[in-house]
Formats: structure tokens, C-alpha cells, sequence
């Protein structure tokens, strides 16, 4: 899977917090971004780092999505 741009690195992590799979997420200067876990862990990444993670949990979110065991509150 090609990494993502940063549109659609912020629109997966948008899709995150609707979803209460994160509780928020910011750009930081210098092409880091920190991201709020529902635990309330901040965690500081490089912009790989956080194209790599988002990458990841939304392939996760996904494949629960489609095995039924959470639904998603986007229609």
C-alpha cells in the first residue's frame, strides 16, 4: 500500500476520532503530529511514524468493520 498524503493521512485520522478509535489528533511543527489514545497516552511521531501507525489502525478498524464485530457510526 503506497503511503499516504497528507490529506489523506489527516482524513484517516479524522475517521479515527469519529469513530472513538482515538480521542485527537494534531500536527506539530517540524512534520510531527501527536495523537491522543483513548487511554489519554499522547504520543509524539515523525510524519512516517504516523502515516505507518494511522495506516495500520485503520486497516484494523476495517477488518473489524467487516467481520461484524464493531459497527461503524458512519452510515
Amino acid at each position: 500500500m503506497p503511503a499516504p498524503n497528507r490529506e489523506n493521512l489527516a482524513a484517516m485520522l479524522d475517521v479515527l476520532v469519529y469513530e472513538n478509535v482515538l480521542i485527537a489528533w494534531r500536527r506539530l511543527p517540524f512534520g510531527r503530529y501527536e495523537i491522543v489514545s483513548r487511554d489519554g497516552e499522547e504520543i509524539i511521531l515523525s510524519s512516517a511514524h504516523a502515516e505507518t501507525w494511522a495506516v495500520g489502525a485503520f486497516a484494523v478498524y476495517l477488518a473489524l468493520v467487516d467481520q461484524g464485530r464493531i459497527s461503524p457510526r458512519m452510515p
